[in-house]
Order: C-alpha cells, then sequence, then structure tokens
C-alpha cells in the first residue's frame, strides 16, 4: 500500500490546492491514479474537507472516487511548513503538516484505513516518529509498526 518513492519529505507548497497537486501529480505520475485523479480530489476537498487535529499538529487524509484509481496506493508528504485545510466536519481551519493522499479502489478499505490513520494521528509518539523521520524507508517502517 505504500511506496517510498511516493513519500515526500518537506515539500514547500503555497497553499493546500498546490499540496494536493503535487501529492496527486506523484501519483500520476507513477500510474496509481487516472490523470482525472488530480481535479477530482482537489474538488473533492473543497466540498468535503478532510483536515484533523491532531494532539500534536494537524494533518490532511484527502481522497476521491475510485473510478479515478488505477491501484490502491497511499501517498505521504510532509510538509516544510504547515498549509490551511478545512476541518472535516466543521470547516474550522487546520495547519495541516502531513498529508495521507488516500488511491483505494474498495470503499470498504477506505473506510478502515481512515479508521486506521485516525488511530495513528491520536498517538503522539507515533506522529513524532514520522515528522522526525530522515527518509521515506523509515516512514514506511513507522506507518507499517502502527498497523498501517
Amino acid at each position: 500500500m505504500f511506496d517510498e518513492e511516493i513519500v515526500l519529505l518537506d515539500i514547500a507548497p503555497k497553499d493546500s490546492t498546490e499540496a494536493l497537486g503535487m501529492v496527486a501529480d506523484e501519483l500520476i505520475k507513477k500510474d496509481v491514479v487516472k490523470e482525472s485523479y488530480k481535479d477530482a480530489v482537489i474538488k473533492r476537498e473543497k466540498e468535503f474537507p478532510t483536515g484533523l487535529n491532531a494532539p500534536s499538529l494537524g494533518i490532511a487524509i484527502p481522497h476521491t472516487d475510485a473510478i479515478h484509481v488505477n491501484k490502491p496506493q497511499i501517498a505521504i508528504a510532509r510538509l516544510a511548513q504547515p498549509v490551511k485545510f478545512l476541518q472535516m466536519g466543521d470547516g474550522a481551519d487546520v495547519e495541516a503538516k502531513l498529508i495521507f493522499m488516500l488511491a483505494l479502489k474498495e470503499p470498504h478499505a477506505q473506510l478502515e484505513t481512515l479508521q486506521k490513520l485516525v488511530a495513528l494521528i491520536q498517538n503522539e509518539t507515533a506522529v513524532s516518529e514520522l515528522i522526525a523521520a530522515k527518509d521515506s524507508k523509515s516512514i514506511i517502517d513507522i506507518l507499517k509498526e502502527n498497523d498501517l
């Protein structure tokens, strides 16, 4: 479900739309998703925000419909500086430092993955390790250790 080449470390987008585009472009480049994915994920984020405030930082879990996905994958981006996303549910501002972009084929897999990600972000030790990780392999190892 993870690929070291789709773990973007310390990228510097100017806003959430640019962040989504940068991550989606990597998924497109790897043929994980169709060309339509990028516009679909940006549009969906505007309609159904995915920002969440974890105890120590903000994250976003953008995703869109399975029709835009070629194969299941989770892309990860750690931002050099947080960018503003809107919070899931109430639309409040979330300064997101981590993005987990889901490209999933099965609706039940999406719900299960979202539940696991929410549990992960409540684990302050794991979040601290993700922020401190020096490379893509370390990020993936931390996620696997936390049942993702």
